[in-house]
């Protein structure tokens, strides 16, 4: 079952996903194809399609959207009927992070050695967050499944700035061909970068008090907080070098101040040569974290200030002041290269 949104990328992924077809048949995958749909209706569409119980696995084609529609209908399939199938990916956002973490290139020119690491079938578990947004009271206002990363403050301000500027761009012919993807993302990250420290540090830094597995630590003046799942984030940096997918445990990363989060950003670069232990030889700190399977967050910011927002995979989740998050440990299938590693 090859999942796909033939309308996006102004059209460009219907030709992608004709590619796929075509290239899948040619090993003799007998695909079918599953359009999304819009207002979240996928996931309950595609968990209705795999339980007739003729479908070996499912493909994603696209982003981390699709990814993340593709992933929660196979767990509603599961979850309802008892139904699993393994989950394939033909990626061709521009961050990737499931993709990378196991040596899965994005893009059309990866496609026929994408689909030869499905015709291989070789799997891996992934684990996969639960986050609920409680309110006042401690009851859940909001829950949902997270597969990549969740994160609060200037990151998740950075994406809903990036998704309103790329609702704009859309709009604007010639120029939604020219500013896109990357460059729509960097556009937002200096506006927000701009905008935060010219505001002072007020209204963009905010402290608070996490426990993982029980143990509890306050961090204070923070820019960002960051849980990650894969060992790639934002498909560009690594934070935590022993980070991996299916070990029941999530990574905390605190970002103190605009400058750490800048220096995180060039430290951490996967292609940066600078590990945790060459730091230590010197008498240098890696970076702060904490690993935990149970995450309880309780979000402090200054009185008057903007709610501090969320988002989860890439997308705006709802803001609140105490999150709980739970890694619900290999809760999905997908293939992999037999010889996995990031790229």
């Amino acid at each position: 079952m090859l999942v796909g949104n033939p309308t996006a990328r102004t059209g460009k992924a219907a030709r992608s996903i004709d590619r796929a077809l075509t290239g899948m048949a040619g090993v003799g995958l007998e695909p079918e194809f599953f359009a999304t749909l819009p207002n979240g209706a996928t996931v309950a569409a595609l968990a209705d399609r795999l339980e007739r119980e003729d479908v070996a696995r499912v493909v994603y084609l696209g982003g981390d959207g699709t990814f993340a529609e593709s992933a929660k209908g196979i767990i509603l399939a599961r979850e309802r009927s008892g139904v699993d199938v393994p989950l394939g990916m033909l990626p061709m956002g521009t961050a990737n992070d499931q993709g990378r973490s196991f040596g899965i290139s994005a893009g059309i020119r990866a496609l026929e050695t994408n689909i030869q690491t499905i015709v291989e079938g070789c799997e891996q578990w992934l684990d996969v967050g639960r986050i609920e947004a409680l309110d006042a009271n401690g009851e859940v206002e909001r829950s949902d499944l997270w597969f990549d990363n969740c994160g609060f403050g200037l990151s998740a301000r950075i994406l809903a700035q990036r998704n309103r500027d790329r609702e704009r761009v859309q709009k604007l012919p010639l120029v939604n061909m020219l500013y896109r993807d990357k460059l729509v993302y960097a556009g937002a990250a200096f506006s927000e970068l701009f905008r935060s420290m010219v505001g002072g540090p007020h209204g963009s830094l905010f402290s608070c008090e996490v426990v993982v597995d029980g143990e509890v630590v306050e961090w204070v003046g923070l820019t960002d907080l960051a849980i990650n799942g894969t060992i790639l984030y934002g498909g560009e940096w690594i934070f935590v070098d022993d980070a991996k997918a299916d070990d029941g445990k999530f990574e905390v990363l605190p970002f103190r101040s605009h400058a750490d989060w800048v220096t995180a950003a060039i430290g951490s670069h996967k292609k940066n040569p600078v590990t945790g232990d060459d730091l230590e030889v010197v008498g240098l700190r890696g970076r702060d974290f904490r690993r935990g399977g149970q995450i309880d967050i309780r979000l402090f910011r200054p009185s008057g200030a903007a709610e501090i927002p969320a988002q989860i995979d890439g997308e705006e989740f709802v803001s609140a002041d105490r999150y709980r998050i739970d890694n619900l440990f290999h809760h999905l299938r997908i293939i992999v290269p037999e010889n996995a590693h990031w790229i």
